[in-house]
């Protein structure tokens, strides 16, 4: 669930355009595999009173690298090396307080979907085809996610041109839990994705953390606005 970033109240502008490029290594539960991703984003932001919203688009691909083995959990010869590619969408709105030079974004809705495809989606399926209570795959290709998340965001006392934030997400990729064949332990946990974000002029930069479902993901964006 990537931070999209918004105007603050606090901006003349009211109305931005974002776009960006990340870079994201992914580690799979119980450290059974892991795979590097690059993405494309853009999204649009409003600002309006104490309302803000955004909407965008972005691409993702990669594949996957080394994976971790052991007596009870061998890793697949063909897991390795397998590509994929992803196309999606993403909203956020929410309400937001000023004071001063900070502004709390109290509460969002942010929402995600994504349509995957490659090697690697095939690879998911053909292994949770097996029904394997060992194996730990899902078949989903379109995948949403959403949930709730809030925000601290402030200028620079001196340099209004400065700008930084921390958000906090937290949700659910609907139905992925219930897709998943690993019967030996049940695989739990929420969608959270915790985020820094720093905007010098038009320039900006974000430093993401996040898990779903024993995955662990960390990105780094760099991106203009205009």
């Amino acid at each position: 669930m990537a931070y999209l970033p918004k105007p603050m109240m606090a901006d003349s502008v009211k109305s931005k355009n974002y776009i960006s490029a990340s870079f994201a290594n992914n580690s799979l539960p119980f450290e059974t595999g892991e795979m590097v991703m690059g993405f494309v984003n853009y999204n649009r932001s409003h600002v309006i009173d104490n309302i803000n919203f955004s909407y965008g688009a972005f691409t993702y691909f990669g594949g996957t690298g080394n994976g971790y083995e052991n007596a009870q959990r061998i890793v697949l010869k063909n897991f390795y090396d397998q590509g994929f590619i992803g196309l999606g969408a993403r909203t956020s709105i929410g309400i937001a307080e000023r004071s001063g030079n900070t502004e709390f974004r109290i509460i969002s809705w942010d929402n995600a979907i994504v349509y995957e495809g490659g090697g690697y989606s095939s690879f998911r399926k053909n292994v949770r085809s097996t029904n394997d209570s060992l194996s730990i795959s899902a078949n989903q290709t379109t995948m949403f996610t959403t949930g709730g998340s809030t925000e601290i965001i402030w200028q620079g006392s001196k340099n209004k041109d400065r700008q930084y934030g921390f958000r906090l997400f937290i949700g659910s990729t609907i139905g992925l839990k219930r897709n998943i064949n690993y019967t030996d332990e049940r695989i739990s946990g929420l969608a959270t994705d915790l985020s820094f974000f720093l905007k010098i002029r038009k320039v900006y930069g974000i430093f993401s953390n996040g898990t779903n479902l024993r995955n662990n993901s960390a990105k780094i964006t760099l991106g203009y606005s205009f």
